[in-house]
């Protein structure tokens, strides 16, 4: 059998959806001095392959359509056909966990959409982690188009679908998702080299990563020192010895706690090892017996949950909601018991609070907070640390990125920040360069870049202390470059979770303002924003007069904390700031001064969470958080 020599890259493939109104650009492999025809309906073009075997053909550009075949062929015979081409709109969407997190993490928040959204014209390209030192790959090792389908869905990026199917509303094309992302990952990963100089510290890390040996060793120690740990803790582990998952098992000493809770100042404060944890609960005949579902929050840091001496579920780190099915016939109506063995890897042990802890089905519900019994199993060191191989700089733009070149897009949306929130300073500067950077590899100055503000958060911010509100101002910055977006994200984040469920609002907003931005939509796209201030005396009283933009709609919102304006502060030349009384009138915030004050610095939910109402227009989006000197 003769081995076929031409060959065309991942994102020619079935299911592709090409960038309309832009030169179709056809690539590929063959040999030397080939002669490569490409076909598109009437629209043909050839060319020869170099001495490095590649050709670089371009269709002339088209109007949204399809569904159609493209072929190539080149003078030996050989063609490749790619089945069920379409012409719209193509976004990357790039950034860490939040734009990686896949549907069926919010599966809860949004069954109908799992259960109903069905669209050929809405696919996606995703590409599975992958990093280069040594510097840009020509082509993807993984990726395929998906369109959405029952089968499909769960596994599409919920910010990256929800962008999708707005920007679908909005605009009425195909459209198509190239999904680079990775949870955790830094800015400086998804940049190139030449984006990055003068970063010398960073490049030269890069160029450690780029040695093979030192890159595979750094992975087999990775897998080593967590084998060694958790192998030496399951060895220890006395619970594991005596069974303490049976029923019945005697818990007469066992010590008490109040779960949800942190293990931060009580008895398990600092605790590194696995702690078992057993309450007993009754059910009532809708639920006895029944298959049902197990909600037990998220906890620190890996879990394996039992009912009724029955292993149910377990989960290997932090982040992932514990989300158990209990099989029909496992459970009954009286003295029932949930055992959980947790394992804490840092000292930072929780379940975490205001989480739901239930047991339940579509006819009943009980939760399962309260006082449980716990008795601690084995005690150990810390775990060594993870060398995240894959967050270096330059990594992930040369494995993923880089490849997409030469494949037209419309615009970028960006979701990431979390891992750089700790080290803050340079990240409008990366934030720019990167924007630049990635204009000039798709040689587009005008190609719109849309980032997504981190939203409110709290609970993950001890032993350090990330400042998310001082973090958000630096990404306004991204505004001060053209052709930019910003979402405003506050109320759509939850206080106790990195990964809130609640992403259709944020791929609504991106699409709203991808709309405005490139394809002339009317609509309003952002949320107010403060666009002047002064000080104002009025009944002898001083105020500082804020005036608001994008005010179609302008209201006080309870996003879950009430009415009441509490994050405007005034903060004084030490730099302390105090909560100051503030209302909404008309278009204007007026915020409460000392009477004589004559230089001020004012600030709007400039912490890691808002406490009270937000003031939001129309598309039910806050206004932008910032800080504004008044002289």
């Amino acid at each position: 059998m003769i081995m076929s020599t031409l060959r065309l890259p991942r994102l020619l493939s079935d299911g592709a959806i090409i960038q309309r109104r832009k030169s179709i650009h056809i690539w590929g492999w063959d040999e030397p001095g080939t002669k490569v025809t490409a076909t598109l309906e009437k629209d043909q073009v050839s060319g020869e392959t170099n001495e490095n075997g590649r050709f670089d053909l371009y269709l002339p550009a088209r109007e949204s359509g399809g569904p159609y075949e493209l072929i190539v062929s080149d003078d030996k015979g050989e063609k490749k056909v790619v089945k069920d081409v379409m012409l719209g709109l193509v976004w990357l969407c790039s950034g860490q966990s939040n734009m990686e997190l896949p549907l069926t993490r919010c599966k809860d928040q949004y069954p109908e959409v799992v259960k109903n959204d069905v669209n050929s014209r809405i696919r996606t390209f995703k590409i599975v982690e992958e990093t280069s030192y040594s510097g840009p790959l020509e082509e993807h090792h993984t990726g395929s188009w998906t369109e959405v389908k029952h089968e499909t869905i769960m596994d599409f990026s919920a910010v990256g679908y929800f962008f999708a199917k707005h920007l679908q509303k909005l605009t009425g094309q195909t459209i198509g998702i190239i999904n680079a992302s990775l949870g955790g990952s830094r800015i400086f990963g998804w940049m190139g080299r030449e984006m990055l100089e003068g970063y010398d510290e960073l490049l030269e890390e890069a160029d450690r990563y780029a040695d093979k040996e030192f890159y595979d060793g750094q992975i087999a120690r990775n897998i080593a020192n967590g084998d060694a740990w958790r192998n030496s803790l399951y060895q220890k582990d006395e619970g594991i010895k005596n069974n303490w998952q049976l029923e019945n098992t005697d818990d007469s000493d066992w010590k008490t706690f109040e779960v949800p809770g942190f293990f931060k100042e009580t008895e398990l404060d600092g605790f590194i090892g696995s702690v078992w944890f057993r309450k007993k609960f009754d059910l009532p005949k809708e639920l006895a017996g029944k298959a049902a579902r197990l909600f037990m929050g998220t906890m620190v840091d890996s879990d394996t949950i039992f009912v009724n001496g029955q292993k149910v579920g377990e989960t290997a780190y932090q982040y992932p909601p514990r989300k158990y099915d209990i099989p029909e016939g496992l459970t009954r109506e009286k003295d029932n018991e949930v055992v959980i063995r947790l394992c804490v890897e840092n000292g930072l042990g929780r379940f975490t609070p205001e989480k739901e802890l239930k047991i339940f089905n579509q006819d009943a519900t009980v939760y399962l907070n309260g006082t449980y019994k716990y008795r601690i199993a084995a005690e150990c060191e810390q775990i060594q640390p993870t060398d995240f191989v894959n967050w270096k700089a330059t990594g992930l733009f040369n494995g993923m990125t880089a490849p997409c070149k030469n494949y037209p897009i419309d615009g970028v949306v960006w979701y990431q920040g979390e891992s750089n929130v700790e080290r803050d300073e340079d990240y409008a500067d990366l934030t720019r360069r990167m924007v630049l950077g990635y204009r000039k590899l798709w040689n587009d100055e005008n190609l719109p870049f849309i980032a997504v503000q981190l939203p409110n958060f709290v609970i993950d911010q001890l032993p350090c202390k990330d400042d998310w509100g001082r973090f958000r101002l630096v990404q306004n910055k991204i505004l001060e470059i053209p052709m930019t977006g910003l979402i405003v994200t506050l109320g759509l984040g939850e206080d106790n979770d990195l990964h809130p469920t609640v992403k259709e609002p944020i791929g609504e907003r991106m699409a709203l303002w991808a709309a405005h931005m490139k394809y002339g939509c009317g609509a309003e796209y952002k949320g107010p924003e403060a666009i002047s201030a002064k000080i104002v005396t009025e009944d002898d009283e001083a105020y500082a007069e804020i005036k608001l933009s994008h005010t179609a709609g302008l209201k006080v919102a309870d996003e879950g904390k009430g009415y009441e304006l509490l994050d405007f502060y005034i903060e004084n030349e030490e730099g302390t700031a105090q909560m100051a009384e503030a209302a909404l009138l008309g278009d204007k915030v007026l915020v409460k001064i000392d009477k004589g004050s004559k230089k001020i610095k004012l600030k709007w939910c400039c912490e890691n969470t808002y406490h009270g109402g937000l003031i939001e227009n129309e598309t039910g989006t806050p206004l932008t958080p910032f800080e504004i000197t008044i002289e």
